[in-house]
């Protein structure tokens, strides 16, 4: 069981760090971060200051704070404070505001959460991270988020709908042509020209699932014609682009609904 901090980052995304503390003994000093960040309490109850005010952080509750805002958070009881934070740069989330064609998430925000797919999403979004994911699944994941959290309705610019489409082959040629390498967001709008914001909504309208899916469902495709070559399971998980057997195993029969060792003997 963890105690104390951790801190989590993926050389693929170096625009996030996911921050775990499960530890009291710890109390903050005034101070900011050049980060955005988004918090969510899992247990105990503190005491969040900022801007002259203070406000108390129950479990099931969202924080997020802008970059340089000057603020403090400390526990109220000694044997209970859990919590996860993850830091986003700011440069990622400007992007982000202006795929939506709005000012979004300037003020600070202390929200116990009413909606329970929203803290189902960030609770599943931050253990992702920490998984053997690809860096496409983890980036989705939390640009989903930020999509549900944003309560004003998209106001996404439409690209013209045949150019639209070409540009989405194009995605789909280039996860059909390196779908065993570890592909970001990043490369998928190099190759398009589409902004990744964009990019995803469009790819899940156009094909029904993002991006990281489709890589998942080539992977596993290529799996099972490997598989019924006889190969060797191990050699067979890594080459597709699966991070350990267990991770391929869990994956494989999710898709399938049974193991490789038994597909292979089919």
């Amino acid at each position: 069981m963890m105690n104390g901090v951790q801190f989590y980052r993926d050389e693929e995304l170096p625009y996030f760090e996911l921050k775990l503390c499960d530890t009291s003994q710890l109390s903050y000093r005034k101070h900011a971060h050049e980060e955005y960040s988004l918090g969510i309490v899992d247990k105990g109850t503190s005491s969040f200051w900022y801007e002259g005010k203070w406000e108390q952080v129950n479990p099931k509750t969202i924080v997020f704070i802008p970059p340089n805002l000057v603020h403090s958070c400390n526990p109220q009881q000694e044997d209970q404070w859990k919590y996860k934070m993850l830091f986003i740069n700011t440069a990622w989330i400007h992007r982000f505001m202006d795929s939506k064609e709005k000012v979004l998430f300037r003020n600070p925000i202390v929200e116990a959460i009413s909606d329970p797919e929203i803290f189902k999403m960030t609770s599943s979004m931050m253990e992702n991270l920490m998984e053997h994911a690809s860096p496409l699944e983890k980036e989705d994941n939390i640009i989903a988020l930020f999509d549900k959290m944003a309560v004003h309705a998209d106001q996404v610019q439409n690209i013209n709908s045949k150019q639209g489409l070409s540009k989405l082959r194009v995605v789909k040629e280039y996860l059909h042509s390196n779908f065993c390498e570890k592909i970001t967001l990043d490369d998928l709008e190099q190759v398009s020209g589409i902004n990744k914001f964009h990019l995803i909504r469009l790819f899940k309208d156009a094909f029904g699932i993002p991006p990281h899916m489709y890589q998942t469902l080539l992977r596993i495709n290529y799996a099972k014609r490997q598989l019924r070559k006889q190969r060797q399971i191990t050699e067979v998980a890594l080459e597709a682009g699966f991070y350990d057997q267990s991770h391929f195993h869990k994956v494989f029969k999710s898709h399938t609904g049974i193991t490789p060792e038994k597909y292979e003997k089919i």
